[in-house]
């Protein structure tokens, strides 16, 4: 049997409480939610996203809380979901970038790699630009803009492509189009 007080402790960090308590599907997202909203913040510059810190830390506590007050039956039957149940059946590989057997690793990895090369080199690069075309008399405002500006545009661009696609939905398989067409087809005659 699990310590109540210890679970409460615990609970004061996003999802180890939950861990804790044996939920680690449910730890680990709000754990995920909560680090991963102070590293986009921090990262990308966008002190916004750290408005949404106290939201997940009072959800987790409460959660916890309410978790702790349940019987060990209870307790064992509590749904253990990842991400809310939001990627229940939700399978990677069928995502043509994640077929491979370590193809999410290497993602993170390169794009861990791309964010480090920007930070450590992009500063240099627009710097001796900014000092050439200065040289040469051109406004160079717009290229720190840019430097400045730029991880958050291409998180935004990313996330409205995923939100298209997710919109669209997945690629229609050809025998989904022609039951479709079919059934279409059927119902103008």
């Amino acid at each position: 049997m699990k310590s109540k007080g210890l679970a409460i402790i615990f609970g004061l960090m996003p999802g180890a409480g939950h861990m804790y308590l044996g939920k680690m599907k449910r730890g680990m997202t709000l754990l995920l939610l909560f680090w991963g909203s102070l590293a986009l913040a921090f990262l990308l510059g966008m002190g916004a996203v750290c408005f949404a810190m106290p939201v997940v830390w009072f959800y987790a506590f409460f959660d916890n809380l309410n978790l702790t007050a349940l019987t060990p039956e209870e307790l064992k039957a509590a749904p253990d979901p990842f991400m809310f149940g939001l990627l229940d059946g939700f399978e990677l590989k069928r995502i043509r970038a994640f077929e491979g057997k370590n193809a999410l690793l290497g993602w993170g990895c390169i794009i861990l790699g791309v964010i480090m090369l920007y930070n450590t080199f992009a500063h240099s690069i627009v710097s001796a630009l900014s000092d050439l075309f200065e040289r040469l008399g051109f406004y160079v405002g717009w290229l720190w803009d840019l430097y400045y500006n730029l991880p958050q545009l291409v998180i935004g661009v990313l996330i409205i492509a995923l939100g298209i696609r997710f919109m669209r939905g997945g690629k229609k398989k050809p025998e989904d189009l022609r039951q479709y067409l079919g059934e279409h087809s059927e119902s103008k005659q």
